[in-house]
C-alpha cells in the first residue's frame, strides 16, 4: 500500500463554485467520464459543447442543454470543423479506443491537439490511462498484456501532446469504475501510484485541473485515497 499522504498532492474534490464561467469543448462527453465532466461544467453555469458521432446517444447530453457538434475523432475535418462553432477557453479530451481498435487513442487525440492548437484554443486536459508514457510497470502482467495497444497508443498521445506549445495537464486513471464523485481524488505527480477512482471522481479531478494553472505542464496519476495499490482489470 503505498504512503499516499507523502506521495500525492491532495485537491479537495467538491465543485469549485466560484470559478469564471468558462466556455469548454469536450470530445468523449456522450459517456462515462466525459458525460460526468460535462454535467460538472453544465450545472455549474459553464458553456459547454459536446463533439459527438452521428450514431451516439444524445439524450443524456440534450438534457443537460448542451451545445452538441456532431464529427469522428478520426475525420480530422470534422475535428477542425468543431473549432468553427464558436471561441473557446478550453478542450477536453476522454477519448478513448479499445484494444482491437486503440487509434482513436492515438490519432483521433492527436487530431484534437492540432486542432486545438490550430484555433488557438490555448487550454487542453487529456485524459489517458496509469500505464502510458513508461509508467506500465506499475501495472499487474496480465493487465500489461492484455492493455498493450492501448497503453502504446495513448502514449503516443501524451508525447505528441507534450511537443505542441499548449498550456496542457495529463491526468492518468488507474481502473476507473461508474460511480459518483468521492471527494477522496488525488492528482499525484507520483508515476509509480496506482489504484481506482470513480468516473465521477475523475470528472470532478478534470474541472479542478481546467480551474487550476498550477496543474498546467503536468502529468498526475489520480486514484482515489481509499482505493490504492495494484488491481487487475478483471478484478
Amino acid at each position: 500500500m503505498m504512503r499516499v499522504g507523502t506521495l500525492a498532492l491532495l485537491f479537495c474534490c467538491g465543485v469549485v463554485m466560484n470559478a469564471l464561467a468558462t466556455d469548454v469543448l469536450i470530445f468523449g462527453a456522450t459517456r462515462n467520464t466525459g458525460f460526468e465532466t460535462a454535467k460538472i461544467l453544465a450545472e455549474r453555469g459553464d458553456t459547454v459543447t459536446a463533439f459527438v458521432r452521428e450514431t451516439s446517444d444524445i439524450a443524456a447530453l440534450e438534457a443537460l442543454g448542451v451545445t452538441l457538434v456532431t464529427g469522428d475523432a478520426l475525420d480530422a475535418a470534422s475535428v477542425s470543423a468543431a473549432f468553427h462553432e464558436r471561441s473557446y477557453d478550453a478542450v477536453v479530451s476522454t477519448l478513448g479506443g479499445s484494444v482491437r481498435n486503440p487509434a482513436v487513442d492515438s490519432q483521433g487525440n492527436i487530431n484534437v491537439f492540432a486542432s486545438t492548437k490550430g484555433a488557438g484554443v490555448q487550454r487542453i486536459v487529456l485524459v489517458t490511462a496509469i500505464g502510458a508514457g513508461g509508467t506500465d510497470g506499475v501495472l499487474q502482467e496480465g493487465t500489461r498484456r492484455f492493455l498493450r495497444p492501448v497503453i502504446d497508443a495513448k502514449t503516443q498521445a501524451e508525447n505528441d501532446l507534450m511537443t505542441r506549445d499548449l498550456s496542457w495537464t495529463i491526468l492518468r486513471p488507474g481502473q476507473l469504475p461508474e460511480g459518483p464523485a468521492t471527494g477522496k481524488g488525488l492528482l499525484s505527480e507520483d508515476q509509480t501510484l496506482m489504484g481506482r477512482i470513480t468516473m465521477g471522481e475523475l470528472a470532478a479531478l478534470i474541472v479542478q485541473s481546467l480551474d487550476d494553472d498550477t496543474t498546467i505542464g503536468k502529468i498526475f496519476h489520480t486514484v482515489d485515497s481509499d482505493m490504492t495499490g495494484s488491481f487487475s482489470s478483471f478484478d
